[in-house]
């Protein structure tokens, strides 16, 4: 049969299959394109990365070599502060204990308490005045 005889409906069909085989082909040949192109991606990031791993890296400074024996020295000169620094805390602890316990002391002394009122004949007098009344 050739095109010319071939009717409308027949016309369409054999396009129709044309384009079907078309996509078939593409499609297989896309899906192969994207099988190969993402082997080769992940080929090309495992040299990446391992060139990447294999690159020996020099720093932009260099370390200081550390004397571990000052190092040591340094770290007990400053336990030894902490130590003494302590023991002046401590200190000053006891210190205020016993000072707060002599204030106290003051406070309840009677003695203390009668020196504190002035020793004028007045005063006297008023204090006088104050026992009677009451």
């Amino acid at each position: 049969m050739e095109v010319e005889e071939m009717t409308l409906e027949d016309k369409c069909e054999h396009l129709m299959n044309i384009v079907v085989e078309s996509r078939k082909r593409f499609g297989k040949m896309c899906i192969d394109y994207e099988q190969k192109t993402s082997l080769v991606e992940n080929k090309m990031l495992n040299l990446q990365i391992e060139t990447i791993s294999n690159y020996r890296f020099k720093s932009k400074t260099t370390v200081p070599c550390i004397d571990f024996d000052e190092m040591e020295k340094d770290l007990d000169e400053f336990k030894d502060a902490l130590i003494s620094n302590q023991k002046r805390i401590d200190e000053l602890k006891r210190n205020l204990s016993n000072t707060e316990n002599v204030v106290m002391q003051l406070k309840l002394d009677a003695v203390g308490q009668k020196l504190k009122k002035p020793l004028t004949a007045e005063a006297m007098l008023a204090d006088a005045k104050k026992k009677i009344k009451s």
